[in-house]
């Protein structure tokens, strides 16, 4: 967790922090405060915004963040490497640990401050246009919505503040969740009509569009019918507002890709599937990237679920022999932080991959020889021809192990294979970046947070729990015809493979949708919070992760309120914990 140093101070006392965020990317005119009359100018605005975006890098891509959005659910087990995270992946010392989800709720307060003196201050800018200006506020009232919903989803409980804080304050209380929903969905929807079609200037690359403002206000629709304050027509808002954006993906110039592996393919983080991203590259103008850095503002995913494969010597499990592969960029760094749940991704989410080509596009399985002159008990490895560590997901024969001269893991280990363990597992091979400068280097991709294959999925849930599974099933059956796609397959069997992959209403669970979201979704750190906004977190983590499933409790439906919090909090009604924590 060394990416979170900065000071904590108590919720509403954050407007010196909003500037310091935003003084980083003013190169043409630094200023020492974000006063009222920069606020209401075009510089202002977009300073403003500019360094809310830029605060995201403090979160998405690093690892304490990472941890936190996929560890302790179905999905992952703690690596061998995981140290004092596993705490977070398994539910044990939450409340005394409390602080490691600080940065979350303070650079999300910080952020808000700063878009409230945006939205406060702002209407009042001179621009070319007055559609410029309605843009440029649209993009502030998007960023706060999304800010506001990860805290509601992540905490519960907590304040919602509306307008510019200059003066610090000592006394904070959490606001009731109905006032915080209603307040999200009204930026949302005056989002979704405002915002530019397309990215255009000066927010470019893949900021906030129409599109994404009209993905994350059908999300929050479908998570407020999950909660204790559902409306009536939350979950046909929803499925309303997805559809709308699927039916017009034309307009909005989005779409997906044909091969599900060009959704995660180094280049096309700015394509037309992606709706939204945290920006990274090795500019120091524009990021804080350090050759061979471990923590801090940088994106350190593509090492994060990659085992120890230079460990694995030439006689293993035995000792003795040289190291089968030598550590390189396009194998990666070997964090072994976290690693993918065997009993539930490969033998549960993953368990038809005949017709499914996902769990191939999504894990490494096979790392071919790199090193000359290693030998097995099996045979001499041929540089760039042999394999020297195979790890696929089914159990092979005594004699395919006995003919092969690398090393083979397997799930179990039977015949005489070696199992997974928690050093040696399958790759999650999203986020590889083989541009990164060295072989310890953080990554230089872009972060795609929001694709729009969720829009799919958002809609077969909101369908589901409208009673309309046909059309819950049509939206599905979307990613599951492109998931059966293969550019090894003539146009026939693609065709077949896609018919196969079909399912009917009768198959539409929730369960099913969840387990649909990790085929689709594996790694790309939306796990937590989907089970937690379909209350489904404690029900799954049960029934699948078994390191996880002896600690869990009802209460862990919620993060712990950072501690720092609590404490800063000296007038007035000391600030609650959440139920559960200490």
């Amino acid at each position: 967790m060394k990416l979170y140093n900065k000071i904590f101070i108590v919720t509403t006392a954050l407007a010196t922090l909003s500037v310091s965020s935003c003084k980083k990317l003013l190169v043409e005119e630094q200023r020492t405060a974000l006063s009222q009359d920069y606020l209401a100018s075009p510089a202002g605005i977009v300073a403003g915004i500019t360094g809310a975006y830029s605060d995201m890098r403090f979160l998405w891509g690093t690892e304490g963040f990472s941890i936190q959005t996929q560890g302790g659910t179905d999905e992952v087990l703690a690596g061998a490497s995981a140290g004092g995270s596993t705490n977070t992946m398994i539910y044990t010392n939450l409340a005394s640990l409390s602080n490691d989800y600080a940065p979350t709720f303070q650079l999300s307060y910080q952020d808000i401050n700063t878009l409230n003196g945006v939205l406060q201050f702002g209407p009042a800018a001179s621009f070319p246009t007055d559609l410029e200006k309605t843009q440029a506020l649209a993009q502030a009232k998007f960023m706060r919505a999304f800010l506001y919903y990860n805290l509601l989803i992540t905490f519960g409980n907590i304040p919602l503040n509306t307008s510019f804080i200059t003066i610090p304050t000592t006394a904070a209380a959490p606001s009731p969740r109905a006032d915080i929903y209603n307040f999200i969905i009204k930026d949302l929807t005056e989002a979704s009509t405002e915002l530019q079609n397309v990215p255009t200037a000066p927010f470019l690359g893949k900021a906030a569009t129409r599109a994404t403002a009209m993905y994350l206000l059908a999300k929050v629709y479908s998570t407020r019918g999950f909660s204790d304050v559902a409306q009536p027509t939350d979950f046909q808002m929803a499925a309303s507002t997805a559809q709308t954006l699927i039916d017009n993906k034309a307009s909005y110039g989005v779409d997906l890709w044909e091969d599900y592996a060009d959704a995660h393919k180094p280049g096309n983080e700015y394509g037309k599937e992606t709706l939204f991203v945290v920006d990274y590259n090795n500019d120091p103008r524009f990021g804080e990237f350090q050759p061979g850095a471990s923590g801090g503002r940088i994106n350190g995913t593509a090492y994060f679920q990659r085992p120890n494969y230079p460990t694995v010597n030439a006689n293993y499990p035995a000792s003795g022999g040289a190291a089968v592969m030598t550590r390189d960029v396009a194998n990666g760094r070997p964090f072994i932080r976290m690693r993918p749940n065997t009993n539930y991704v490969i033998n549960t989410a993953f368990n038809n991959r005949t017709n499914d080509t996902r769990y191939d596009k999504t894990f490494q399985t096979v790392w071919r020889a790199n090193t000359a002159g290693i030998t097995t008990p099996r045979g001499t490895l041929t540089v760039g021809v042999d394999t020297a560590i195979w790890m696929p997901p089914f159990e092979v024969t005594a004699a395919r192990r006995t003919a092969f001269k690398g090393v083979i893991f397997t799930p179990t280990g039977a015949n005489g294979a070696n199992a997974y363990t928690n050093v040696f597992f399958p790759s999650m091979k999203k986020y590889d970046d083989p541009s990164r400068p060295g072989v310890n280097d953080p990554s230089t991709r872009p972060f795609v947070m929001f694709r729009f294959a969720d829009v799919y999925l958002i809609a077969a849930e909101a369908y589901h729990k409208s009673n309309n599974n046909s059309r819950a099933a049509d939206m599905i059956n979307v990613l599951r015809r492109r998931a059966a796609f293969s550019t090894t397959r003539t146009a026939v069997q693609n065709a077949a493979a896609a018919l196969a992959n079909q399912i009917t209403a009768a198959d539409v669970t929730l369960d099913f949708i969840l387990n649909e979201r990790t085929r689709e979704f594996y790694g790309e750190h939306l796990r937590w919070w989907d089970l937690a906004r379909t209350k489904s977190l404690i029900q799954r983590v049960k029934t699948y992760n078994e390191q996880a499933a002896p600690n869990i409790q009802d209460f862990h439906i919620l993060r712990p309120i950072p501690q720092r919090q609590i404490d800063l909090v000296t007038s007035g009604p000391k600030y609650p914990q959440n139920d559960g924590y200490n």
